[in-house]
C-alpha cells in the first residue's frame, strides 16, 4: 500500500466503529473526500464471498483512482477475517471477494448532518493533507 493510501485509511479510523450501514458510511466518507477535492466514485451493488458463497446486497463502497477501494463495512456482513477486504485496499489483493455494482449518486449533506449521523466522529476525520498528495500517489 502506498503511503498516501495508508494515511487515508488512518484518517478514516474514527469512523470504523460507527454503527452504520454501508450506504451511510459511503455517504460520510464521500463527503470527507469531496470536501478535499479527492476524486472518487460511490458504488452500490453487491459483494460476494466466493468461498462461502455469501452475498451482501445491497452493499455500497467507494472506488478511488488506480483501482483502489474504500470499504469499512464488508466484514460486518461477511465475517471479520483477514482475507476479506477492509479499509483502503486494492480489490485484486482479495480474490476471495467479488464486487459488482453501479454508480451511486450521493446526496449533499451538510456538516451538521454528518456530525449527527456519526455521533460527532465526522469532526475527528482529518484529511487536509490528502488533496495535494492524491495526484502524486
Amino acid at each position: 500500500m502506498s503511503d498516501w493510501h495508508d494515511e487515508l485509511e488512518f484518517a478514516l479510523l474514527p469512523l470504523e466503529d460507527l454503527r452504520a450501514d454501508s450506504d451511510c458510511m459511503t455517504f460520510v466518507i464521500s463527503s470527507a473526500l469531496g470536501e478535499h477535492g479527492i476524486f472518487h466514485q460511490c458504488r452500490i451493488g453487491y459483494a460476494e464471498d466466493r468461498l462461502s458463497r455469501m452475498i451482501t446486497a445491497p452493499h455500497c463502497w467507494i472506488e478511488l483512482e488506480q483501482g483502489w477501494c474504500v470499504d469499512l463495512r464488508l466484514r460486518q456482513w461477511l465475517g471479520d477475517e483477514d482475507n476479506l477486504p477492509h479499509g483502503v485496499f486494492q480489490p485484486s489483493s482479495y480474490p476471495r471477494v467479488r464486487y459488482r455494482g453501479t454508480v451511486l449518486v450521493v446526496p449533499h449533506l451538510d456538516v451538521e448532518d454528518l456530525r449527527a449521523m456519526t455521533n460527532d466522529a465526522y469532526s475527528e476525520v482529518r484529511l487536509p493533507w490528502l488533496a495535494g498528495q492524491a495526484a502524486a500517489a
